[in-house]
């Protein structure tokens, strides 16, 4: 009964068609933000001085309406991405092997272990790593190159935050491949996250800016990617946060890692 329940469900129908499957996710995006909002509304009680007439009510619920068809078009949750890769996986349409054995599809981005440096894993384990990493290297070259940064270091972090999955989520919001959170994706110019080219891209310029900013010192670059500039500013180095330090050495030792790989291959 299940079985047959999910294949005449309209969002596995539209799996099928891939030319629908991002309009399908928008839609559903947009229909979860209408009933938040309406939601959200429901809290605010009415006010007994001036009542709501029934003509406001009918107008404000399609001025939500309204808003969640722009905010889904937009993908401004980051829900409609997370349902089209579920489409895709569902009917066996990932965009590679790597999204289909992946075990999630909404990822913490610290399911990556952070104490690489201090407990290196076996060498067939970041083999496995660079070889999902490794299907980005045109975009982690062109990026790196653009802004003059080692290409090893880019597919270090994309590593550690994402573990090379274009559709990691975390905890807080950050999404894709180097983990952008909203505000810092728009301000490099990403409209969409989940876009593995402009994901690297935006987050190469942004570690490009870092390094930058504090003249060239990756540990404190990586530092600030990890917890932010102010608080590396603050501190005047590594902010004493376990988690930022554990970040900073472990991105390190995974560069190093992947640097040594590289040269294995070319030999």
């Amino acid at each position: 009964m299940k079985t047959t329940a999910i294949a005449s469900s309209p969002l596995t129908s539209a799996a099928s068609h891939p030319d629908r499957v991002t309009t399908v996710a928008r839609e559903f995006e947009a229909l979860f933000t209408s009933m938040m909002l309406k939601a959200m509304r429901k809290t605010v009680g009415e006010g007994s001085l001036i009542p709501q007439s029934m003509g406001e009510k009918i107008y404000t619920g399609m001025l939500d309406d309204e808003y969640a068809k722009l905010m889904g078009s937009d993908g401004a949750l980051g829900l409609a991405g997370l349902i089209e890769q579920e489409l895709r996986r569902h009917e066996g349409n990932a965009d590679s092997a790597d999204d289909l054995q992946s075990p999630a599809w909404m990822l913490d981005n610290r399911f990556i272990s952070t104490g690489a440096a201090e407990s290196p894993q076996p060498a067939s384990g970041y083999k496995q790593l660079s070889r999902r990493v490794g299907q980005w290297d045109d975009l982690i070259g062109e990026a790196a190159e653009a802004n003059s940064i080692d290409r090893n270091l880019v597919a270090a972090i994309i590593a550690q935050e994402s573990g090379g999955n274009r559709y990691a989520v975390s905890r807080a919001g950050a999404k894709g491949l180097m983990q952008l959170m909203d505000t810092t994706a728009n301000a490099m110019g990403v409209t969409s996250s989940f876009d593995p080219q402009q994901n690297i891209a935006g987050g190469v310029q942004y570690l490009r800016g870092l390094l930058d900013k504090f003249e060239g010192n990756e540990q404190l670059a990586l530092a600030s990617y990890n917890a932010g500039p102010a608080a590396v500013e603050k501190y005047r180095g590594i902010p004493p946060y376990r988690e930022t330090r554990e970040y900073v050495r472990s991105v390190l030792a995974l560069r190093s890692r992947f640097a040594a790989l590289s040269e294995s291959k070319e030999r």
